[in-house]
């Protein structure tokens, strides 16, 4: 109780200084050598998913770059060499996952533990992989452009279920995006349709459906305290909290990804045509200060408190955030 009383507590001390400015500036960033499509925060560590095929891993407390796995080189479909795109990464324990283009459009799914680079699933799988998450560390749930789920067993290269995460019908609805709670238990599914799947991941089982915010595609989802937030092409933010209530906010053009911070009390989305960033409160439906810093489209947020985080676009660096400053 005491705990949750201070977090509230930082959460409305942030949001008093926050709503007193109309916009804040990054305190720092962080420069990569290839545009970033994806990253994750571990620890004192940060690590970015390229375009360039590889995975570089800042020291945020130093503010260097300590690492870089690279993946090996592609035929593109001009039969040339190319650094293959990864699309996303996740963590867990000692093991880095990393999904990226393989040959003819298919996607490879490679595993990074003691300094090397294993590839667990090649694209003679044929499997258009969107994203890839640690349910634990022998278990990986990947979500398919052709809306279907796979739980996957590291171990024994065993597929534990493929299933499609609702009927097909008018050829289905493509995913866009997944988010696992904090025991990753369940998993928030989003596709073009503008709705929200809830689903146990052990067995599938469909928990709930969360609809009538988005009416078009989804390109972004973040799930925390049992709280959805979408980024929405209809420029839609959208929310659905655990007690029923659900709401939008409206950005000036498409919103390409929103987040949330560890409480769900505070979250984030890409508002305008210029990439500028609005805070708001999710409880209040209160919308604070602009972000103003990137020249690019959004690709990801990573919170590591109430008050910091990192944000990611299509460009060579990657930017911090202090809401206290």
């Amino acid at each position: 109780m005491k705990r949750l009383c201070w977090a509230l507590g930082v959460a409305a001390a942030v949001w008093g200084l926050s709503l007193t400015a109309a916009e804040l500036t990054p305190r720092y960033e962080l420069k990569t050598s290839s545009l970033v499509t994806d990253i994750l925060v571990d620890g004192v560590n940060l690590y970015a998913a390229t375009y360039g095929g590889s995975v570089e891993v800042f020291d945020t407390v130093s503010k260097k770059r300590v690492a870089l796995i690279s993946l090996p080189m592609i035929t593109d479909f001009m039969g040339e060499e190319a650094a293959p795109k990864v699309y996303a990464i996740d963590r867990i324990g000692d093991r880095l996952m990393m999904v990226s283009e393989g040959r003819s459009g298919y996607r490879n799914v490679d595993l990074y533990e003691g300094g090397k680079v294993r590839r667990i699933i090649g694209s003679d799988a044929q499997l258009l992989i969107k994203k890839g998450l640690f349910v634990d560390e022998d278990r990986i749930l990947l979500g398919l452009l052709s809306s279907e789920l796979i739980l996957y067993r590291i171990s024994t290269g065993e597929v534990l279920y493929r299933r499609a995460i609702k009927e097909r019908r008018s050829g289905g609805s493509a995913f866009s995006d997944m988010a696992l709670d904090e025991a990753r238990a369940t998993v928030a599914t989003a596709d073009e349709s503008g709705e929200v799947n809830l689903f146990n991941v052990d067995d599938f089982t469909h928990l709930k459906l969360l609809k009538g915010q988005n009416v078009d595609n989804i390109y972004r989802i973040d799930y925390r305290k049992g709280t959805v937030v979408t980024a929405g092409q209809d420029r839609r933010c959208a929310l659905y909290m655990p007690d029923g209530r659900a709401y939008y906010l409206e950005g000036s053009f498409l919103i390409y990804a929103a987040a949330l911070s560890p409480s769900a009390r505070t979250g984030v989305f890409a508002a305008t045509i210029e990439n500028d960033l609005q805070l708001f409160d999710t409880q209040t439906r209160q919308k604070g200060a602009l972000l103003r810093g990137h020249g690019a489209t959004l690709t990801d947020f990573a919170f590591i408190s109430e008050t910091e985080f990192f944000s990611a676009a299509e460009e060579k660096r990657i930017l911090f955030w202090d809401l206290k400053q």
